[in-house]
This record gives structure tokens, sequence and C-alpha cells, in this order.
């Protein structure tokens, strides 16, 4: 048996697998983030340790014998997010997650005052990037700054209480902006920048290396054997890619939830940060991949039933597939929370197009179904523009529970789409994945696809032109509404930025 771990955004989910990677028992459980003002998303890290309890606890009361002849444990989470602990190992402050933009203006600073960091850390900066958060701290909250004794990342803290070990994998790290991609080592350059020391940074492991081992305390309260081994695990989006088979280039997949990535796996490092694409090392050796990350996916046709008060988002997707598939006469652009890929833009906001007096909520939900496709055609271009073909291209998250969603977006990017088995837990079956290969329970050749394709999603050929087409228009909307739609009162835009830092020479 082995335990996957994915320490989420808004949840945490716990995945229970035998040998031969069938799921036994799995569980979720869901906690609130503060989000007290606009740009402000915050938890305290304490409550990821209480949901594992819970969800491991669900895991126990459904498979007790199983679960404690677990023989390793996986770990995944949220990627970005920072934690920072004091000199006792004790949080010094509530995490700052990955959707948090307060640090713009130090993203700005830091691409102008290292111009070398797009092809170092593998992207340009961006608020999203634990590095970002650093700076703001170091400029808005000093005190809190200088306590900072470790910076970890969300799974790091659920290893540390596990552990007690302070260790991180290269794909976490790869999300932080504090790291050589190709090196896969910490980037000194940054590091003197923000003002940190290597001291202050955890272990650097490959996720498939065990970190540490469970503690005999923590053992007898989840009900696991105490001193199995604590696989480094790695960031969610490397370890949704392992746990769907993306290790080799050539195969990628689609995670459509509250935002929407886009990945693809690489046999070497190519950084190309001007198209706003993220290069980051994998959870595994020697892969890499390449990811397109936009803020806006489910979450707007979340929005849009809430605007029309559509209480039952079932039903309002039958009536948008009942009046009619091919696009609409409404452009929707999806920048309702800012956007990163392709943008860089947390001031973006979102458009609706071509309303008239006749538009109603079926008009309107059809428009963002789109909007959303069209986004992700756009991020499909630009990875595919630099990488290999790719082969297979999964598609998971709450969009794709959609029949209608998943043809269009099909049709949209002109290929076919694999939905897999148990979605939802595709990151907690990487994590799991990489407990078993630390164990030398497997090799990485024998996890290299999905356990299962339930379906594969064709495009309606009939209708991809007319998609091709719209598609292109949307492709002109943001650079035209882009003067009109930002806060007047937000940062600069990107390439305008005043230097507001000199370099540190460390630590103050």
């Amino acid at each position: 048996m082995y335990l996957g771990l994915d320490i989420g955004t808004t949840a945490t989910k716990a995945l229970l697998v035998d040998a031969r990677q069938a799921t036994v028992a799995s569980a979720s459980v869901a906690y609130e983030v503060s989000a007290p003002a606009a740009g402000v998303s915050e938890i305290d890290p304490r409550a990821w340790l209480e949901a594992v309890r819970s969800a491991v606890g669900q895991l126990r009361r459904e498979a007790s014998r199983e679960l404690a002849s677990a023989r390793a444990i996986g770990l995944s989470g949220q990627m970005h997010s920072l934690v920072t602990l004091d000199a006792r190992r004790e949080p010094a402050r509530p995490a700052i997650l990955w959707n948090d933009a307060r640090g713009e203006a130090e993203s700005l600073a830091l691409g102008a005052d290292v111009p070398e960091i797009g092809p170092l850390t593998g992207i340009l900066p961006m608020p999203s990037f634990t590095a970002s958060k650093l700076l703001w701290l170091r400029q808005h909250r000093r005190e809190e700054f200088e306590r900072i004794a470790h910076v970890l990342w969300p799974k790091d803290f659920v290893r540390h209480w596990l552990t007690g070990e302070l260790a991180t994998d290269a794909s976490d790290a790869a999300g932080s902006q504090l790291f050589d991609q190709s090196r896969r080592l910490w980037a000194d350059r940054v590091l003197d920048y923000v003002g940190l020391d290597r001291r202050q940074l955890p272990q650097l492991l490959e996720g498939t290396e065990i970190s540490g081992r469970l503690l005999p305390a923590v053992a007898e309260e989840l009900g696991l054997p105490a001193g199995i081994p604590v696989a480094a695990g790695g960031g969610d989006s490397a370890t949704a890619a392992l746990g769907l088979g993306c290790v080799r280039a050539g195969r990628g997949y689609i995670s459509l939830g509250t935002g929407a990535v886009f990945v693809a796996a690489e046999e070497s490092y190519r950084p190309t940060p001007e198209t706003l694409v993220h290069a980051f090392a994998h959870c595994v050796p020697a892969r890499w991949y390449r990811m397109a990350a936009m803020l806006n996916g489910a979450s707007c046709l979340a929005w849009v039933a809430r605007l029309c008060h559509e209480p039952d988002l079932e039903a309002l997707l039958g009536r948008v597939e009942a009046r009619g598939r091919g696009p609409g006469q409404i452009l929707f652009q999806p920048y309702l929370r800012g956007e990163r890929t392709p943008h860089n833009d947390v001031s973006a906001r979102g458009a609706l197009i071509g309303l008239d007096a006749a538009s109603d909520s079926v008009d309107l939900a059809r428009a963002v179904l789109e909007g959303v496709a069209y986004s992700l055609r756009l991020a499909q271009d630009l990875i595919t523009s630099s990488a290999e073909p790719l082969t297979f291209v999964g598609l998971v998250g709450g969009g794709a529970r959609s029949p209608l969603w998943s043809e269009l977006i099909a049709s949209v990017l002109g290929r076919p789409l694999a939905i897999v088995a148990d979605a939802d837990y595709v990151a907690a079956l990487g994590a799991a994945r990489l407990a078993m290969v630390a164990t030398g329970a497997a090799r990485l050749a024998d996890l290299a696809s999905p356990r299962s394709v339930v379906r594969t999603v064709h495009p309606d050929e009939e209708r991809a032109p007319a998609y091709a087409e719209r598609f292109l228009a949307f492709k002109e909307v943001y650079p035209a509404l882009r003067p009109l739609t930002r806060d007047p009162s937000a940062a600069p835009l990107p390439g305008s930025a005043p230097a507001l830092f000199s370099p540190n020479p460390g630590p103050s």
C-alpha cells in the first residue's frame, strides 16, 4: 500500500493505492482561504495539518488494515505559496498563497534589476511566484521578513510535521523563482537580491528520493506504520503530470479547475520566458516540463451562473447544449482575476462583447465555455511553437466532467483529449507513484501512462472551422481592451517598471 497526499489550495486529498496502483480508499477535506482585501490570499499553514489528520482519518475508517500496511508516503502540493518558519520552526505568519497578487510591483522590479532571471529560472517574474512574495514581505512587513528562519512550500510544511525534516524537491523549488532550472540548484543571484541565503532554504532533493521517515507519534495518530519513508514528492503540476504518465516529450495534459494549466513534458531545459510559458524542473530526475498557467478556468462558469441566478449548473449546461452547438455571437474575455499566461497582467479584466437585447443566461454561459477554450488554445499555440508535437493530452479537473465543454475544448484545440479515471486525484496518484519509485516498488519507465483512459473526446470536425475563425477574433480582444480595463491605480505594465531594490548581499 502507498499513500499520496495532495495539499491543494482549497482542499487536501488523500489517496491509498495498492501495488498495482488500484485505488483502495480516497478522501478530500476542504478548508477556507482568507481573502480580507483585493489581491490578498492567505491561510494558517496548520489548517493543512488538520486536513491531513481528517483525510487520513477517513481512510482509516474505510480501510484501516490496508492503511496500517502502507509502505511509503508521497507528497504533492500547490506551488509558489510561501510558508515561513521562525527559529523554533513554527509558522512565522500566515502562508501567502500562489494567487495573492500583492507582489506585482516587486515582480516588475525583480525583472528590471535581474535581467537574466527569465532564462535562469524558466519564466519572467510574476506576483504568483515565491520570490515576489518574499520581496513584498521585505518591503512592507520588514519585521516579519527578518523573523524568517526557514522558507518552505505547503507540502514541505506537512513533510516537516511528518518527519521533522526540512526538504523540498526540484519541481516545487522550480516554482519559487529562487531556482536555477538547468542546474537544479538554488540560484544564488536571486537569493542575494531577495535577501536570503541557502541556510534559510530546505534541502534540495529529486521527487523520487526519500526525504525522511514517519515520526512515531505522528504514525500512531494517523494509524500508519512508524518509520516508513516519505518521498520528496513534487509540486502539484508535476505530480499530476506523473499521475497521467506525462514524463516523456510529446505527452501533456490540461487541468481545468478554478484556474487552468496546460502542461507538456520535456526531456531537456528549453526556456522561452518571453512567451510567458513556464519552463520548470519535473518531479522526476532529468526531466522538465513547459506549462501555460491561467488564472481563470471553471471559476468563470461558476461566476456566470451566480450572475444569472442559475443555481443548477448541470441544468444550465443542458440548456446550452439543447440550443445547438457551434460558436455563439458573444465573445468572452475570461480574465476575471487578471491573467498569467500569456499576458502577465494581474489587472486585466473580463469582458463580454456582442451582447444584444435578446441575450440570456444560456448565451452568456456558452460564451464563457468558448472564452475559456480559446484561452486554452492560446496556451497550446505557445507551448507547441517550441516543443515536440503532442501525441497525448489528458483533460482533468472539474471542467472535464462536462461532455459538452470537453468536446468544445477538443474542437477549439483541434485534437483528441483523454478523460482518465479518478481525475480529481491525479496529483495524489503522482505522489503515490513517487513513493513507489522511492522504495523500489516501481520504475519510472513503468509509470509513463495513466492508469486508465475512461474515454477519448474527439473534435467536432464540422464545427471546428467556425471555432477557428472565432479564435482569431478572440485574439484581438485583449490588445484592444487592455487600456480600457486596467485599474488606473495598478502598478505599471511589464517593461515600464522602475527598480525598487538594489541587490542585497544576504539576510538583513
